[in-house]
């Protein structure tokens, strides 16, 4: 069936496939990066429509298991403003390799179409309204970053990535590296653990129906935490986050990764602050600034170098502004958690 899939764009007719039981029509391509296609899919049961995921792991057991750490991710948190995953399927390809398909809730617009609408049609939204998808992005993030384990036992069985040839439901699940877990610090209460979203943008938040934020695309979700103890482990990470993490709205510790540091899930606090300014002004704040002053975003981020616009037609109040600053410290131990952040954006909600 993933044939179909891949010659999607020749059908004049919409292609038909199954995910384990139930079958699905695939209307359009959304998007698609790397080995990943992501289609507007709609079930031949009752018409509903969905996201289907599809993952190519041409490289044998180690790529299988990157799609499946996603799978994970996507199972793994119970909050409304984290997208979950409704089924996912394993598939083994005549040539030997496998495809795995993730199938998730469609929605009709992200934070960044409602960031272009209004570029588009020059105007702004309202602070009320900013500060409500801000507080809901903050209770997604804070579900990942005081996440709770053993909330879900079915994440923690094995996928033996050698002999499945069949499709494999959402239940198999596998845990993380072995060599992940020795860079992890665990200092919270035994029953919790920090995870990472690591690419907080808008284009990554979605809205639902009824208008609330949901985070999305977990495919650079892990364990936060990381003790970087060598200088090839530092490279490592710097050239992990520049593939996984977008530059407007990546952290300055993952610009120039350092021997001895911990990367933790501070870096979601930043990128929180600077989608909070795309929603007020229609961009990263060091997008901003590149355009103003024809700088690099990278150096812009390392030397905190933002403003903020004077033009009257932005009616935002210091107190917004200032939630958006106290995200926004290059130094992650001074950078405050999540608790304290949506505390703030509460207090600016009144």
């Amino acid at each position: 069936m993933s044939f179909l899939l891949q010659c999607l764009p020749c059908f004049d007719s919409p292609a038909v496939l199954r995910i384990n039981k139930a079958q699905f029509k695939i209307l359009k391509l959304l998007g698609e990066g790397g080995f990943s296609y992501v289609y507007e899919v709609q079930a031949s049961s009752n018409g509903a429509a969905y996201a289907l995921k599809k993952i190519r792991c041409p490289f044998g057991a180690e790529s299988v298991k990157v799609a499946m750490k996603e799978v994970y991710n996507y199972k793994e948190f119970h909050s409304p403003y984290i997208i979950r995953a409704v089924d996912s399927s394993v598939v083994q390809e005549e040539d030997g390799s496998k495809t795995v398909y993730i199938l998730l809730p469609y929605f009709d617009s992200s934070l960044q179409d409602l960031i272009n609408k209004n570029v588009i049609e020059n105007t702004h939204m309202s602070e009320e309204e900013a500060t409500r998808i801000f507080i809901g992005m903050c209770r997604g993030v804070q579900a990942m970053h005081r996440h709770h384990l053993g909330e879900n036992t079915e994440a923690d069985a094995l996928l033996d990535t050698s002999s499945t040839n069949d499709n494999s439901t959402l239940s198999t699940t596998p845990p993380l590296d072995d060599d992940d877990e020795d860079h992890i610090e665990l200092t919270e209460l035994q029953d919790t653990v920090a995870f990472a979203h690591k690419d907080i943008k808008p284009a990554n938040v979605m809205i639902s129906k009824d208008g609330m934020p949901v985070l999305c695309d977990l495919g650079s979700c892990s364990k936060a935490r990381v003790k970087v103890k060598t200088r090839s482990m530092a490279v490592a990470l710097q050239e992990l986050a520049a593939e996984h993490c977008t530059l407007p709205y990546r952290a300055p510790e993952l610009l120039d990764v350092k021997t001895g540091s911990t990367i933790d899930e501070k870096i979601d606090i930043w990128s929180l602050g600077c989608t909070l300014y795309a929603l007020m002004y229609g961009s990263s704040p060091f997008e901003r600034e590149e355009n103003i002053s024809g700088g690099s975003i990278t150096m812009a981020i390392s030397n905190n170098k933002y403003s903020f616009p004077n033009d009257d037609d932005y009616i935002y109040s210091d107190k917004l502004k200032a939630l958006v600053s106290m995200c926004l410290v290059v130094d992650p131990v001074e950078r405050p958690s999540i608790e304290q952040v949506l505390a703030k954006a509460l207090e600016v909600q009144g």
